[in-house]
């Protein structure tokens, strides 16, 4: 765990904020960052990748939207920091004009529709082949909360703080906080494969998605496991319906769940989301899955200890996908957030307690990490 000494030398270089600095952090709504982009599209790269990186989305930014707004950007800063506010955006709502006002189908067509889903998923799991695919990270690192532009911009970029819990995920590499509320951190290419219906392995690497090799809990996406618990939790009553959105092929029925959702090598954890299904058969095609859990780190120094509640969200978008001349539905592409507190709890010693005040926190900032994955190169997978 990093050695909280170091808050006092952060201290001995802090300032107090003005009550009237604006925040750095920005909330806006789908339509106003359009507009925004409208504006200034000409801008240097560099610096409307930090505009961007400085706002914090209201709505859900859809996969087409983002696909047209990337293209009226002028480089590669820009559009990673549009990439990773629309990942963040990823467990919010549509805007509400993008949200169909049809009726909800009736007691029955929703029941009829849920075991249509759990057949999809059994079907699914027995049917996968062995195969590999290549799977692309993009991974970034940064805050998630509004904070003072002070404390974004000359203490981040000090590259020193990281969350107590983060020791669990920050593999790869150390900290790398920059100007930007976001900043890449990681970039990955690597083949990975699913064999004999056991979960997906990374060819080359020790550990998951956040994971450190000595470290048992990861939001890797195991094919099988991220869809197999949905059919108890629909024979359970744990799903709801939501509301129609509309999708690349028609519309699409929403669901909302409240259920124990695994996680690798670990107990399940109670996790909340939505389940989205074609209407006209039960294909899952997208599956958001928000958890919550505890954090506990020793003390230090004779100050109490550190509990906190950490958060980890999992957003996957399926479609089809050919393997040795079969379609099949798996993921495409894939947003995990990681967040936790950054400092330690007030009263966990003095120096802690001055960060606070010298910067007019109420409650700690939180640390955010935020990996983008695709999926592509599906094919089938022989042991030589």
């Amino acid at each position: 765990m990093r050695k909280w000494a170091l808050a006092a030398a952060l201290v001995a270089i802090a300032a107090p904020v003005s009550a009237g600095r604006p925040a750095v952090t920005h909330a806006v709504t789908v339509s106003q960052l359009a507009q925004m982009l409208d504006r200034v599209h000409h801008r240097w790269d560099g610096r409307l990748a930090k505009q961007i990186s400085d706002m914090k989305l209201t709505e859900r930014l859809s996969a087409s939207r983002l696909a047209r707004l990337q293209t009226q950007l002028p480089g590669s800063q820009s559009r990673e920091a549009l990439l990773a506010i629309a990942g963040e955006s990823a467990f919010l709502d549509l805007p509400a004009d993008e949200i169909p006002s049809n009726p909800a189908p009736s007691t029955a067509a929703q029941a009829a529709l849920l075991a249509e889903a759990s057949a999809f998923v059994s079907k699914t799991i027995d049917r996968l082949p062995s195969f590999t695919a290549t799977r692309e990270t993009t991974r970034f690192e940064g805050t998630a909360t509004v904070i003072s532009g002070r404390l974004q911009t000359e203490f981040f970029t000090l590259n020193l703080w990281r969350a107590p819990s983060a020791v669990n995920w920050e593999c790869p590499g150390e900290p790398k906080i920059g100007y930007r509320r976001l900043s890449i951190i990681d970039r990955t290419r690597v083949a990975v494969v699913y064999r004999h219906g056991h979960e997906l392995h990374a060819l080359g690497e020790k550990g998951g998605e956040f994971e450190c090799p000595e470290n048992s809990v990861s939001t890797t996406e195991e094919f099988g496991q991220v869809l197999a618990w949905i059919p108890g939790a629909i024979a359970q009553g744990k799903v709801t319906w939501s509301h129609w959105e509309r999708g690349a092929a028609g519309l699409v029925a929403v669901f909302q769940y409240s259920a124990l959702v695994p996680l690798r090598s670990a107990e399940p954890v109670a996790g909340r989301g939505e389940i989205a299904l074609d209407p006209a058969n039960g294909t899952i095609l997208r599956l958001t899955e928000v958890q919550s859990w505890g954090e506990h780190e020793a003390g230090y120094n004779g100050n109490p200890g550190y509990d906190a509640t950490v958060e980890c969200e999992r957003e996957v978008d399926f479609g089809p996908v050919n393997i040795g001349g079969s379609v099949f539905y798996g993921p495409v592409h894939r947003v995990a957030i990681y967040r936790a507190p950054i400092l330690w709890p007030r009263g966990s010693a003095p120096e802690i307690d001055a960060i606070y005040r010298q910067n007019g926190l109420a409650e700690s900032p939180l640390l955010e990490y935020l990996n983008d994955v695709t999926f592509t190169g599906y094919r089938l997978y022989s042991a030589r």
